[in-house]
């Protein structure tokens, strides 16, 4: 199995992949005695994150079925949907390789134990995540969709949220549905189903099934459509809606690099728990060094702050304030 180096010795994609998108500047390059252990990447953490993730989805599942009450099913569905957000997170480092140090296992478990789950695909996901490092905010940026439509107003806004929380931007983003943009009217997307299937990925989405089928046959198939597949279609989205709008949206500056993402910073355990797992939040630090894993990121931070450059940066305290910055009267 490929073992994949740090960056700074290896001359694959891994190092493009760090030196894609906008240059770092000069003022906030780190010393290597300080960078290179913060690139290090250790499974035991990796593990420890997937556990952690995985152990809640089981609890609060286990607890919806063993007390079955509207108010532990609403919760089991809250958390459920927090936790598909916690697993895109660790697909999105299995996406920059930095999961697990071998090659073949961090893609296995990147899509089998993060990707798949979610209804998502590792391989896709990386093609389109590292081009939107390489053309951040720029007409290449395949996420630009998400941060052009702000600053907006409220009614927008909500109106989003809103499609978000019924599940119909999950359907039209997965290509099920298709919205005209003059009536407003949606209809089935016919042929995008059929589009979507190809021979290359025909065994997952069997295998998928088949697990599927099983849950069915054991009598759990209600189990699974309410504390699985709802969540992911309505919470998830709108977790998904909030946090990948912060990230980028109406920034103050699309061409500097300490302007042009961001991150937030929250004593607020709630919005942490909800908003922020494996540490995403640290959104500006992790464009300036795509490499380092995502429990390295609040040592990046402190790191970062040492120099008087990153005064400029733009991170916001809390969410309430970078919320206001992206969303008019």
């Amino acid at each position: 199995m490929a073992r994949v180096e740090p960056i700074g010795t290896a001359t694959g994609e891994l190092a493009a992949v760090a030196a894609a998108g906008p240059g770092l500047p000069r003022s906030v390059r780190l010393p290597a005695e300080v960078l290179r252990p913060l690139l290090e990447v250790r499974p035991i953490r990796a593990v420890a994150a997937l556990v952690s993730t995985w152990g809640l989805i089981v609890a609060v599942i286990a607890l919806a079925l063993w007390w079955p009450h509207p108010v532990t099913w609403f919760l089991a569905v809250l958390v459920v949907g927090r936790c598909q957000h916690a697993l895109a997170v660790l697909m999105h480092d299995a996406a920059h390789y930095r999961l697990f140090d071998h090659r073949w296992w961090n893609d296995f478990v990147g899509q089998w134990l993060c990707a798949r789950p979610i209804a998502s695909h590792l391989l896709a996901y990386r093609t389109v995540h590292l081009r939107h490092h390489k053309y951040l905010l720029t007409d290449k940026d395949p996420d630009l969709s998400l941060s052009l439509p702000f600053p907006c107003g409220r009614a927008s806004w909500w109106r989003k949220l809103f499609r978000d929380a019924v599940g119909i931007s999950a359907l039209t983003m997965r290509g099920y549905l298709s919205v005209d943009r003059e009536t407003g009217r949606m209809r089935l997307a016919r042929g995008n189903l059929l589009r979507r299937w190809s021979w290359s990925t025909a065994w997952q989405r069997l295998a998928v099934a088949a697990g599927i089928a099983l849950l069915f046959w054991w009598g759990y198939g209600w189990a699974f459509l309410v504390l699985w597949w709802l969540p992911l279609m309505t919470v998830y989205q709108v977790i998904l809606r909030i946090r990948g709008v912060l990230e980028h949206a109406a920034v103050p500056d699309r061409a500097d690099p300490l302007r042009n993402a961001r991150t937030i910073l929250t004593k607020n355990p709630v919005a942490r728990f909800f908003l922020n797992p494996h540490h995403v939040a640290y959104h500006l630090e992790h464009h300036l060094y795509p490499a380092v894993p995502h429990y390295n990121l609040p040592r990046l931070h402190r790191a970062l702050a040492a120099s008087d450059a990153f005064r400029a940066a733009l991170v916001e305290r809390g969410y309430g304030p970078a919320l206001r910055s992206v969303i008019g009267g």
